[in-house]
């Protein structure tokens, strides 16, 4: 194995290699806890509360924004990642932050391939190999882990690296030591240990070890009474008597051979025929190897649960592992599937007995029924035995066998949490999750060869959601779902699912899902089922009561029950929930063929309701002036949620976003189009501010159908108003216009004034940015009477905007400062910050037109103040490049470009292709004035495309005026 040179470093302060060397000291200490928390789990999304957990300590609670806090710390870690020898990406989105690189450049990762390399020439008998495999890790560290940081997550982690994995790294360079004949050595190696871990258990019994490898027995004797008195003193017996068997098991083998199993004793080997192929799960093999080997190799009595949803590879994984650690069960190993889940009845824990017996060598028939169980103890007695209990129903259905079998090692698989069995027996449970992406194509490669069709690989393993049970169903069967996918009609989730029925029998993961949902009580039962009708994966405790219609109580206990049963899976946050994409499928059949089609449109209504109505809040929460749309009647059992601000609806609408925007979709499939071209007017001013312009475009096609089909001929106007202005955000200038002409039609023949205000209002944007300023002024002061007369104070201040800025543009300056001036005063009795930056940056480009540089560039810096208040990507690319002419015309260079560099840098994410077009052309009018002329003329260059995209010839005209003078 070769070692590279880390780039980060957790095993000692946090660190990163600058400039060739690994700097402790390269930020204060929260961006550094940002970061080490993400450093410990990379290519993994975590969550802003997680990274709060690491970032502030109990004496120094996080702010209330934490989100603006956690991404002003990734904005300066991003810029020290641009300086690392290695490629590293900080992604955060949504509150939510993910650090991609290559795990072999952090110390943590090196240091544990390296133990496991270790570990593995140890148990192969290579002692020299694995002591200098063991030195190489342990010389990684660069003092205790995390040594900067004090937080609640620094520190836990810290204790469990400690306590899981330096110390085992640990006693097994120590062991190789000894195994090498330098137990002297290793002596001096755990004096320095254990004056830093005084209390580990596995120290102690490695120093008894080391000194009855030196004959120094009495000394041994001695410090085991010292510590055994002390354990039993601190109140730690369980401890006291684990060091009390490992020193008497020292004693025995000092004095004569090992215990060996009688001759004529054959231990069983009933584990089934293990994975030929079996891919990854290495973190889950490691943890199996904790919980259930002992430091030297030897098995740990007592039980251990692999918990898991159907599918995802249990059984596979206990049997893989019982194979791969077999030579440390001499007394054989025993499988019993208890038929938890499936079509046989359950085993009972007579048939088990029995089976066990059976497996031993001993005739069950030979004893009476209830002296079986003594039997079967005494049988196991004083054997190092492996038992896989696989398929538990529920901890009751084990519960009574344990007691049999406490000479065992127990590995229980079950569907269920199993979490009666870690209060009584002190289980240990692992929780068994679905396969990464990479795992899952190296899967799907071993059952279709490397000849197949990469794009159907990449399709089958974004469809089987990581579950190894399905990719083997698919891949036994992909010549029928290549068949039925192509010609069937079949939607291709819902095709997975009934793969695998033929002539030999039912495997398909319909049925499997099935029987853990007719294992479930009757109420569980049937919220599972209309869960299926969920328009996303994800969902609140509030969404899932509007499924069903029942109170907060019985939803809360009814999902504890789907998520012990793995069905539903709970998410970072305490009120949220998952469904696994296929399980979600599955529930979505059971609705059909379960739930009567009354009751099932119903629950459709109610759940599409509850989110229409829950925007519709949050939208009142973030733009109280705005009209969000008319009004509809809410089923009852429905309780949407309210907004104490505007942040609290902002990021509920970030958190659904997703979700609403299937709503739309799902509502218009199921014939529900009151609600699906409602959804989109509720959400659309989030989704145009936060620069989701594709998103809010889909979802206006969807709404533009569903009211023609709800016959509601005013609602398909409007909404091909607000089409229209999407096109032209997106740079679809003819599509917008034919949109926007089809509204105006509609409102002129119907009277509707709102309607032709709107449609007029956009047409007239639309001449503008073509470059026809005459027409633009013309419709804009069409709607800005039509706005007066019905008194639409939201529409006056945003037509006095734009009819500003149109005379502006046509070199009226003194009117288009009456409206912008107007327009000003309405933004600020609305108290509408986006509004008002767009006014202020208006104004400022008028002072500045009229010579009056001062003045503009204290209206620049108000717009974007107010830019900044109202978090609206558009506005603050609009003021920023306002205020880049400004200081451009100034002659402050350096700082023209800064702002009109970050104009362009934020318009390339939010989409907005006019504002875009025009902070190119600035950045070019400020590259070109440094005699920056190659950079300039490329920039220009984008501007172009950009205007062209719009349609816009007097922009087009403008820039290339621009590129010939620059050529002369």
């Amino acid at each position: 194995m070769r070692l590279v040179e880390a780039a980060f470093g957790i095993l000692g302060a946090t660190a990163l290699r600058l400039d060739g060397v690994l700097d402790a000291e390269w930020e204060s200490p929260k961006p550094k806890a940002m970061l080490a928390a993400l450093l410990v789990a990379p290519g993994r999304t975590l969550p802003g509360e997680a990274l709060a957990r690491w970032v502030w300590s109990q004496e120094q609670p996080p702010p209330t924004r934490t989100t603006g806090a956690l991404d002003t710390y990734a904005t300066r870690i991003r810029k020290l990642l641009k300086r690392l020898p290695v490629t590293a990406t900080l992604r955060g989105h949504r509150g939510t932050y993910r650090l991609d690189t290559d795990r072999a450049a952090i110390d943590y990762f090196q240091f544990r391939d390296l133990v496991a390399t270790a570990q593995r020439h140890f148990r192969d008998g290579r002692s020299a190999e694995a002591a200098h495999y063991a030195d190489l890790a342990l010389r990684l560290s660069r003092g205790r882990p995390l040594d900067d940081l004090r937080s609640a997550g620094a520190l836990a982690w810290r204790g469990r690296f400690e306590r899981d994995e330096l110390i085992p790294a640990h006693t097994t360079h120590l062991s190789a030591l000894i195994d090498l004949g330098r137990a002297d050595e290793a002596l001096v190696l755990l004096d320095d240990l254990q004056s830093e871990h005084q209390e580990s258990l596995a120290l102690h019994k490695a120093r008894l070890v080391t000194l009855h490898a030196l004959d120094r027995a009495e000394e041994a004797s001695e410090y085991y009474l010292h510590v055994y008195r002390q354990l039993r003193t601190e109140g730690d017996p369980q401890a006291a008597d684990h060091l009390r068997r490992h020193y008497e098991s020292l004693i025995t083998r000092a004095h004569s051979a090992p215990w060996a199993a009688p001759k004529e004793y054959h231990p069983p080997r009933q584990l089934r025929f293990d994975v030929h192929d079996f891919v990854g799960r290495a973190d889950q093999l490691s943890q199996l190897d904790t919980l259930a080997l002992d430091d030297d190799g030897t098995p740990v009595r007592g039980v251990v649960v692999l918990e898991g949803m159907p599918g995802v590879g249990k059984t596979s994984l206990a049997v893989h592992w019982g194979h791969r650690r077999r030579t440390h069960f001499p007394d054989g190993d025993l499988f019993i599937d208890l038929h938890g889940y499936s079509g046989t009845p359950a085993a009972t824990q007579a048939s088990v007995i029995d089976e066990l017996l059976l497996g031993l060598g001993e005739e069950p028939d030979a004893y009476a029924t209830r002296a079986r169980a003594a039997a079967l103890r005494r049988t196991l007695a004083n054997r190092h035995t492996l038992v896989v209990l696989d398929n538990a129903r529920n901890s009751d259905h084990v519960r009574e066998l344990l007691p049999l079998l406490a000479e065992c090692l127990v590995v229980v698989t079950s569907r269920n949490s199993l979490t009666a069995l870690g209060a009584k027996y002190n289980a240990r449970r692992i929780q068994v999750k679905p396969m990464s992406e990479a795992e899952s194509t190296s899967l799907l490669g071993t059952r279709l060869g490397a000849d197949s069709d990469p794009g159907l690989r990449a399709e089958v393993v974004r469809l089987c959601g990581g579950l190894p049970l399905v990719i083997a169903v698919v891949g036994q069967n992909i010549a029928e779902y290549r068949l039925r996918r192509d010609h069937a009609g079949v939607a291709p989730r819902r095709l997975l699912l009934e793969l695998g029925i033929d002539a030999d029998g039912d495997n398909s993961p319909q049925t499997l899902f099935t029987w853990s949902y007719r294992a479930l009580p009757q109420a569980p039962r049937r919220l599972f089922r209309l869960l299926g009708l969920h328009p996303g994966t994800e969902f609140s405790v509030a969404a899932a009561q509007a499924c069903w219609g029942r109170d907060e109580a019985e939803t809360g206990a009814a999902l504890t029950t789907l998520v012990g049963s793995n069905l539903v899976e709970r998410t970072d946050s305490l009120d949220r929930f998952r469904l696994h994409d296929l399980i979600g499928e599955c529930a979505g059949n059971l609705a059909t063929t379960d739930e009567p089609v009354e009751l099932r449109h119903a629950a459709e209504r109610r759940v599409l309701a509850f989110y229409l109505a829950t925007a519709t809040a949050a939208h009142h929460a973030l733009y109280p002036d705005s009209d969000p749309g008319p009004p509809f009647e809410l089923p009852t059992q429905v309780s949407p949620l309210d907004f104490a601000d505007a942040d609290a609806g902002r990021t509920w609408l970030a958190v659904e976003h997703s979700t609403l925007m299937n709503a739309t979709a799902v509502a218009a499939a199921a014939g529900h189009h009151d609600l699906a071209w409602r959804l989109p007017h509720a959400m659309g001013v989030y989704l145009e501010q936060f620069g989701y312009h594709e998103d809010y475009q889909r979802a206006l096609q969807t709404a533009v159908t569903s009211a023609g089909a709800d016959g509601d001929e005013e609602a398909e106007a409007a909404t091909l108003a607000d089409l229209g202005r999407s096109h032209m955000t997106l740079g679809r200038l003819r599509e917008a216009q034919q949109c926007l002409h089809q509204a105006m039609v509609f409102a002129d023949k119907s009277g509707n004034q709102r309607g032709q205000c709107a449609s007029r209002f956009s047409l007239g944007r639309i001449a503008i940015l073509v470059g026809d300023t005459a027409a633009g002024v013309r419709l804009l002061g069409e709607s800005l009477e039509l706005a007066r007369a019905t008194d639409d104070t939201e529409a006056k201040r945003w037509t006095h905007y734009e009819l500003g800025d149109a005379l502006r543009l046509a070199g009226d300056l003194n009117k288009a400062l009456l409206h912008l001036l107007e327009a000003q005063q309405h933004a600020a009795e609305a108290g509408d910050d986006y509004a008002l930056a767009l006014v202020l940056a208006g104004i400022s480009a008028v002072s500045l037109a009229q010579g009056e540089h001062e003045k503009a560039a204290s209206f620049g810096i108000e717009a974007m103040n107010a830019a900044e208040a109202s978090r609206n990507a558009g506005a603050i690319v609009t003021t920023c490049t306002a205020l880049a002419e400004v200081e451009l015309a100034t002659g402050a260079w350096s700082a023209a470009e800064l702002l009109a560099t970050r104009a362009v840098s934020l318009a390339e994410r939010v989409h907005d292709v006019p504002v875009h077009a025009r902070a190119a052309e600035v950045l070019g009018d400020v590259l070109a004035a440094q005699g920056r002329h190659a950079q300039a003329r490329r920039t220009w260059l984008e501007a172009d495309e950009l205007y062209h995209r719009l349609g816009s010839t007097a922009g087009r005209h403008r820039v290339y005026t621009k590129i010939v003078d620059l050529s002369r």
